[in-house]
């Protein structure tokens, strides 16, 4: 087989030839870029077990870090590829591409630091009934085989966050691309391949979640799933998981919250991007804007300014800031969530709809109850929703399902702090959207937004488990 023709199968650190490829699509003009191999429930069992054998034998601390370090080096040293197929596979911009490369090489080389400062620590011992003479203490080890299942919307970056921390902990990998983006991972993939990751732990296989689903869940030799997607296959993911530990990313409807002393004109700016970029197809993305009454009009106003200049179209024309939505049927749910809720809004603009490319899209004040606000849009539409105060925007937010992040702006500290201790979210932004995430920082959510996190440090103690050793000094 050519290999160069068609990836997506890498078992044991070869390239494997399918049976079976699909070709993917580029999600602007529809034409297929390339085909990928699609693995079936036998390629799945023997990933598998390759990498159970490979995870009897952990790396050593220093060959990790080396390795993802030279994964960083190789993704920013064929950019130019990787850019253009993201931008193909996935429609968003190519601003928006090379951000998310950045940060997928900002995410290995923060794993690779991590690979080196595993450590235990001492347990105290020697005050319980008999433990006077004993030393105690911990390491941490690798937890063994992990099943990393990625979403279409953050093909590069969250891949990263998921193999990155993985194999730094000393972990070997079963990665499963989503299936309408798979080439991202294909590229992480051959990085991790010419790095010199020794074969069994990354395996790579490309596919339908509901043809290899029930082969990478619920196998007892995967020790950890760490999944991002939708709230309704995390439950099915969590049901089927048995023992093993889960991280599991899932749905929001993600609010910001905006007081009656913030400054508008920063509030909008903010807004204008973090509601709109890859098309809203962001778990964290400004869904509900929570605005203070008395400010309605004004904030309404100065954002429909903002949002009429952004370009919809071709995510490879410089000038386009909201690209095609992952396909029309995707794009044709959202109109109709957006249509369904023009008549009780005071005033919408936006909406309309050419192929997968939603217009971008502003609901002032509509109906509570309008799908828009209650479930996860995942489209380039911000609601503005007025409330009293700010006790009145944390009422909102808690009694919905979801807790991803919220964002807050306000000059009053004791405001922010308040909202800091009462919102039931994963994270909270001070003087900033819903959307900010620092790759540094733990991220994850709460109710049906998931738990677990990401963020390489901390998901690299949730990858290790600690091994007590005592020594009975005589």
């Amino acid at each position: 087989m050519a290999d160069e023709q068609i990836r997506g199968l890498y078992i044991d650190g070869t390239w494997r030839k399918p049976e079976h490829q699909r070709a993917v699509i580029d999600k602007f003009t529809f034409e297929p870029i390339r085909d990928v191999a699609e693995a079936n429930i036998v390629d799945v069992a023997s990933a598998i077990e390759g990498a159970g054998r490979a995870a009897q034998h952990p790396l050593n601390p220093g060959e990790r870090a080396s390795i993802l370090d030279m994964v960083a080096d190789s993704l920013e040293s064929n950019a130019d590829s990787i850019v253009a197929d993201y931008v193909a596979e996935t429609g968003f911009t190519i601003a928006d591409a090379r951000g998310e490369l950045r940060r997928a090489v900002r995410i290995y080389r923060l794993s690779a630091h991590e690979a080196i400062r595993i450590a235990g620590e001492e347990v105290p011992i020697s005050a319980a009934p008999g433990g006077e003479n004993r030393l105690a203490f911990t390491t941490r080890v690798p937890v063994g085989v992990v099943v990393a299942i990625a979403p279409f919307n953050a093909p590069l970056s969250t891949v990263a966050h998921k193999i990155g921390p993985a194999i730094a902990a000393g972990n070997a990998v079963v990665l499963k691309p989503a299936e309408k983006t798979p080439l991202s991972a294909i590229a992480a993939t051959r990085a991790f391949h010419d790095a010199g990751l020794p074969a069994g732990y990354l395996q790579l296989v490309c596919g339908s979640g509901r043809v290899l689903g029930d082969a990478l869940v619920g196998d007892p030799r995967v020790r950890f799933y760490t999944f991002t997607g939708s709230t309704s296959v995390g439950r099915r993911i969590a049901a089927r998981a048995g023992l093993a530990r889960t991280q599991l990313e899932l749905g929001s409807n993600s609010a910001s919250i905006v007081g009656e002393d913030a400054d508008i004109n920063f509030v909008v700016d903010q807004v204008a991007t973090a509601g709109y970029r890859k098309s809203g197809q962001v778990c964290t993305s400004v869904q509900r804007l929570l605005v203070h009454a008395s400010l309605l009009d004004e904030v309404a106003g100065a954002l429909e300014q903002k949002v009429t200049t952004l370009v919809a179209g071709d995510p490879r024309d410089p000038a386009t800031h909201v690209g095609p939505m992952i396909d029309p049927g995707e794009a044709k749910r959202a109109e109709s969530w957006v249509n369904g809720a023009r008549g009780s809004a005071r005033h919408v603009i936006g909406g309309t709809r050419q192929d997968a490319v939603l217009t971008p899209t502003l609901l002032v004040d509509p109906d509570e109850g309008c799908e828009a606000l209650t479930s996860e849009i995942f489209a380039p539409v911000v609601s503005i929703v007025p409330i009293a105060d700010i006790d009145h925007g944390i009422q909102l937010i808690n009694s919905g399902p979801y807790g991803l992040q919220a964002g807050i702006f306000t000059q009053d500290i004791d405001a922010a702090f308040r909202a800091a201790r009462k919102l039931s979210v994963g994270g909270v932004m001070i003087n900033d959207t819903s959307s900010f995430h620092a790759d540094e920082m733990p991220y994850g959510g709460v109710k049906e937004s998931g738990h677990g996190h990401e963020g390489p440090r901390y998901a690299v103690t949730d990858m290790t488990v600690p091994r007590t050793i005592v020594l009975n000094l005589r």
